[in-house]
């Protein structure tokens, strides 16, 4: 046996462990029901994974006793939650540090849960860190998706995921036991931001606006004046935040290609208010491709002032991030360069258009697709 088979013998071993200490029963009666009860939800991988678990957050609160959910996050995933009126407490934990489980675990505890919701409804066959985290808690009741080993972890089971359908949809059933009516309920993913956020991500497009005027011939800018913003460069043209990060470099579309999209929006809309924001590490491509077509570069090092970008903008341009579920959650029409095979992980229930790639990195999408989609998008943007 090579290491890697006896790894995963021993975190097999190890779980089916910790699903023989759980407390509760084993299963629950038909007629069991999950409302009016004291309920965390965990959900502590991705950024993205938390703005899209807002909407079934919003639902279980609906449904619970006080009308809020407390939630188990990490450090990188809580700041998500910030303002949300349906969360309670959040507790942060470091998966990568023993101690972390242990504090939790004690945190958890004392707060005397009755049931514990599960967000991730794709789990591995054999995962560990959330049945501890469920056996530190000593919650009775704990719901998760069916199927194969889930079957030891929760007592509470519900459809499992189809992954044809998004994953917003999937997550519904999540909400059943809670006694909810899952097609008359809305699953929209929502982030709230504060006055101080929005007014700082407005100078940053007031310096947008300004690059704009820049791109524009003196003839023509006189000619915007005089006409009080009519034409072409109409002072009612559209916010476009373009985000060049991704979350692995086989998901981030080279910089020219960024370009070549950006340079027929600005000869389409001269004067259009154009942010471009990236991660701090990639802050040299920022400056670059902000500087090449007369737009505002903005190094976002925290992740709220990058979700207030999103929640002023009116277009959204980006690949397959957490920005665009960001985007869903303020629904904010947006393109998204998405790999074919994460269809599920589309921006949900917004206008706009995914641009599929294929294969293993997204160098295989040309620009001419994503120009067209763009354009269509700000375009129609524009005329409403």
């Amino acid at each position: 046996m090579n290491p890697r088979q006896l790894e995963k013998a021993w975190r097999a071993l190890w779980m089916r462990a910790i699903a023989r200490s759980l407390p509760g029963p084993r299963t629950v009666p038909p007629a069991w029901k999950a409302s009016g009860r004291r309920t965390l939800f965990v959900r502590y991988e991705r950024i993205g994974d938390m703005i899209m678990a807002t909407g079934l957050i919003r639902v279980l609160a609906q449904a619970v006793a006080g009308h809020r959910v407390d939630v188990l996050a990490n450090a990188s995933t809580a700041p998500v939650l910030e303002g949300n009126p349906h969360v309670g407490r959040v507790f942060t934990i470091d998966r990568k540090s023993w101690s972390s489980y242990l504090t939790v675990g004690r945190q958890l505890r004392a707060q005397g849960y009755e049931v514990i919701v599960d967000g991730r409804i794709n789990n591995p066959p054999i995962f560990t860190s959330t049945p501890l985290l469920m056996l530190a808690s000593r919650a009775p009741f704990r719901i998760g998706v069916e199927g194969g080993n889930n079957d030891l972890i929760y007592n509470v089971r519900v459809r499992a995921y189809d992954r044809s359908t998004p994953y917003i949809e999937g997550s519904r059933s999540l909400a059943v036991p809670f006694g909810t009516d899952i097609d008359s309920v809305d699953w929209q993913p929502e982030i709230f931001l504060s006055v101080t956020e929005r007014d700082a991500a407005r100078v940053q497009w007031r310096a947008a606006a300004r690059a704009g005027r820049k791109a524009m011939p003196d003839s023509d800018e006189r000619r915007d004046q005089r006409e009080g913003g009519g034409g072409k460069a109409s002072s009612n043209a559209k916010r476009l935040l373009v985000n060049l990060s991704a979350s692995e470099p086989k998901r981030r579309w080279p910089d020219d290609r960024f370009l070549e999209v950006l340079r027929y929006v600005r000869a389409t809309y001269p004067q259009m208010p154009i942010v471009v924001i990236g991660l701090p590490r990639e802050w040299e491509s920022v400056q670059r491709v902000a500087a090449l077509v007369n737009a505002h570069p903005v190094a976002t090092p925290l992740l709220r002032e990058a979700l207030a970008l999103v929640g002023t903008s009116d277009v959204v341009f980006t690949p397959d991030t957490s920005i665009s579920h960001a985007a869903s959650a303020f629904r904010k029409p947006s393109v998204v360069l998405l790999k074919r095979d994460h269809h599920p992980y589309a921006p949900y229930n917004i206008p706009g258009e995914v641009v599929f790639w294929d294969g293993n990195e997204i160098d295989s999408l040309p620009s001419n697709k994503v120009v067209s989609a763009v354009l269509g998008l700000v375009k129609n943007e524009t005329q409403k």
